[in-house]
């Protein structure tokens, strides 16, 4: 039993470094600070009632936002849950999510957006959806 320790030491450290070789698809988001520029801010508070994907360039940052526009009640939510890089693109994956039938949700006109923020690639960005959305819509 003594030797097989080591063995299986030298097969987990192995293991770690095949994986820590590996080719990263996934990009680097930067933790978004509690405050963002003026200039971002109004940005993101121009495009919360469309349905779509847009992009701003500033600073050397690159935003990415994804609104799911006006909706009469609470319940819907959008997440970004992949930026990745594929085929010299930009791939941002957005979640959308829609209550159910039966949930009991706020009874109030909401917004829901989801922003990351990433150094800038210099990379096209593409936008893809899964759950109750097929497609994005790229907004200007």
């Amino acid at each position: 039993m003594k030797k097989a320790i080591p063995i299986v030491i030298a097969a987990v450290i192995a293991l770690l470094f095949l994986t820590a070789c590996e080719e990263q698809s996934e990009t680097d988001m930067i933790t978004i600070p509690d405050e963002l520029p003026a200039e971002v801010q109004a940005w993101i508070e121009a495009g919360l009632e469309d349905f779509g994907a847009r992009i701003l360039e500033y600073d050397g940052l690159l935003y990415l936002l994804v609104t799911y526009g006006e909706k009469p009640t609470g319940g819907y939510d959008v997440e970004i849950t992949d930026i990745s890089e594929k085929d010299n693109k930009l791939v941002v994956t957005a979640h959308f999510t829609e209550p159910g039938k039966d949930d009991i949700v706020t009874e109030a006109l909401t917004y829901p957006y989801d922003l990351a923020m990433l150094e800038d690639p210099g990379l096209p960005v593409r936008f893809e959806a899964t759950g109750a959305e097929t497609e994005v819509p790229a907004i200007q």
